[in-house]
């Protein structure tokens, strides 16, 4: 089941950011008289773009003041939580260590913001993990998961045929894309349930399972 590349999305599988998100988004819609429903709305907007996000919470709820300028407001909110609150997943240090001890090729592969994954990275110092292998939606036209462009795009950069990726994913519309992609794809339930990421060829419940996943892969090649 080991793939010679593993591509990790960072929001909810690197970092602890979609509750970040989450209050930022409770807090927005508050400023506007509207109640923010996470089980109404979560999976639609997991996995994809800060502006599609935006476009879509305007949309469900009749919001008439342009996009760009919600996204604006919506990026201060976030990123004030992401400078006081943002920390790595728990067991992601521990998995990525053991990776490089494999010398399988790892990467980022996210929908972020630019802006917030500038963030994240001055905050937990991202570049001096995965160098220059940090991708995100903007190096291929701002299309948003479910496309596969970004994991595409991702396996090309690591010089690895897309079958011989793994996308680790905590989103509906991030495992649809790897799979779109045709990769091998891993489903954690940071963000959401099981029932949730049925799609992915593997579901677990934290990064320490993903590692047990991979050791067992090992010990049946030997």
């Amino acid at each position: 089941m080991i793939r010679k590349a593993i591509i990790f999305d960072m929001d909810g599988v690197i970092i602890n950011s979609e509750p970040l998100y989450e209050l930022a988004d409770v807090d927005f819609l508050s400023r506007k008289g509207i109640t923010y429903n996470r089980e109404s709305i979560a999976n639609i907007l997991l996995g994809k773009s800060l502006w599609d996000t935006t476009q879509i919470l305007k949309d469900i709820h009749s919001i008439t003041e342009s996009t760009q300028n919600l996204m604006e407001e919506r990026l201060n909110l976030i990123e004030e939580l992401y400078q006081s609150s943002l920390t790595y997943i728990t067991g992601f240090l521990e998995i990525h260590q053991y990776l490089v001890k494999r010398e399988i090729k790892t990467c980022i592969a996210t929908a972020s913001h630019n802006r917030l994954l500038d963030v994240a990275n001055k905050k937990l110092g991202l570049a001096n993990i995965f160098g220059q292998n940090i991708f995100k939606i903007s190096d291929v036209g701002d299309k948003s998961k479910p496309d596969p462009a970004i994991f595409l795009y991702a396996a090309d950069k690591l010089k690895t045929p897309p079958e011989e990726c793994c996308v680790i994913e905590d989103s509906p519309n991030g495992i649809m894309a790897a799979k779109n992609a045709g990769m091998h794809c891993i489903g954690i339930t940071t963000s959401r349930t099981s029932e949730d990421l049925d799609l992915a060829d593997f579901v677990v419940s934290s990064h320490d399972e993903i590692i047990q996943l991979f050791k067992q892969s090992d010990s049946e090649t030997v």
